[in-house]
Formats: C-alpha cells, sequence, structure tokens
C-alpha cells in the first residue's frame, strides 16, 4: 500500500524524528502527541493486524515491547499501553 504513512516512515519516504532503528523495528515520535513522550514502535514490514504476524515470527512481537521499554527506560518512563 503506498498510501500507508507507516510504510513511507519506516522506508524514510517521509521525514520523521527516528528514536530507533534497526534491521526489522523502527521506533519514532507521533505527529500528534498525545502524551509529553509518544511514540510508535512499528515493524518494518507492513503487518495489519496480529493475525498477519506469522507463527515463525512470533519473537517480533517480543522484539516490539522490548523496544519499548528499553527506549522508556532510556528516557526514564514507564510503557502505558493503550488497549
Amino acid at each position: 500500500m503506498t498510501d500507508c504513512i507507516f510504510c513511507k516512515i519506516a522506508h524514510h519516504e517521509v521525514n520523521s524524528r527516528i528514536v530507533f532503528e534497526n534491521e526489522r523495528i523502527v521506533a519514532f515520535h507521533d505527529l500528534f502527541p498525545a502524551a509529553p513522550t509518544h511514540l510508535l514502535i512499528i515493524h518494518k514490514r507492513r503487518l495489519t493486524t496480529l493475525d498477519d504476524v506469522p507463527a515463525s515470527q512470533a519473537a517480533l512481537l517480543g522484539a516490539l515491547i522490548s523496544t519499548a521499554t528499553a527506549l522508556a527506560k532510556a528516557d526514564g518512563k514507564e510503557i502505558v499501553m493503550d488497549a
């Protein structure tokens, strides 16, 4: 999907304030933050729902949570997950 803003950010087609990136994950500041520190942490491959994560990639979910935890701790924050 070429209109996906998250895909464009992940592939550096749209400027964003990236705070972490590796071969699978990118974390960046939300353009319209709902909190003083509001980061979005996404997989570089488009995953619309959790059903899109194959069983062989289940460790990815742990990597996303670990990244969130590390970034929050580095910033002296706690993680708040909104359902």
